[in-house]
């Protein structure tokens, strides 16, 4: 993770699939199939960026990638929510560990950096044409306040632990933690932010939502239906 030589495409922050397989501790052949068996989620420009052709060659070439892309008809480059659907597919605690320093450690470090308060009083002083829309723009930047925080850490817990099948099952004690983990990942990857705090105020009823609608990957649920499984035995 330290020695991750960072790849940028257009300002963006990605990662090869040799990257991506290197720091989830599998091989690009598992990337790739599980690339291809859930292809269907992957959206090109929001997971993913392919690069063919000259532009694939000029881009190996003045970053001197030498992992075998060179000969492969299609270089793909994988964004942070890509890196998220990838580890969501291998759903190991390896994958899981590096993907949360990624986004700190990686990701994070090559975002813009938020506005101060002396700029955002600059723009709210502006007086062109665009005045009304950089006020909007300030108003999404809101957080929810502390009683939106605390329905939603309220409504977390109990999503989850209706999963887990409730709070005397086996699943609760023995995987509770990881199912809480899964369901705050999701929550944060999809509302794009890095703390449910700091889930945007205009997206407070949408976040209650998703929330509620929640369930986690198919993996889990296995694992939580053998762990009560065991219960009933």
């Amino acid at each position: 993770m330290n020695n991750l030589t960072v790849t940028e495409y257009k300002n963006i922050r990605v990662l090869t699939t040799q990257q991506i397989a290197e720091a989830y501790g599998t091989d690009t052949k598992i990337i790739s199939k599980n690339f291809s068996r859930n292809k269907g989620r992957y959206i090109e420009g929001k997971h993913f960026i392919c690069l063919e052709g000259e532009e694939k060659r000029g881009f190996i070439n003045r970053r001197q990638i030498d992992d075998g892309s060179k000969n492969a008809k299609t270089l793909y480059l994988w964004t942070e929510k890509g890196a998220f659907l990838h580890a969501k597919s291998l759903n190991t605690d390896k994958a899981w560990e590096v993907y949360d320093r990624l986004v700190d450690e990686y990701f994070e470090k090559g975002s813009r950096k938020p506005m101060t308060i002396a700029e955002q009083i600059q723009l709210l002083a502006q007086g062109n044409q665009d005045h009304e829309e950089r006020i909007e723009k300030l108003e999404n930047t809101m957080t929810i306040d502390y009683g939106q925080q605390k329905y939603i850490s309220d409504l977390v817990s109990k999503v989850v632990i209706e999963v887990l099948g409730g709070k005397k099952s086996n699943a609760y004690d023995e995987i509770g933690k990881k199912v809480f983990a899964e369901c705050n990942r999701d929550v944060k990857t999809y509302f794009d932010v890095n703390a449910r705090n700091n889930i945007p105020k205009l997206r407070y009823q949408e976040a209650v939502e998703y929330i509620k609608e929640w369930t986690p990957c198919t993996n889990t649920k296995m694992m939580i239906r053998d762990c009560n499984a065991q219960m009933t035995m």
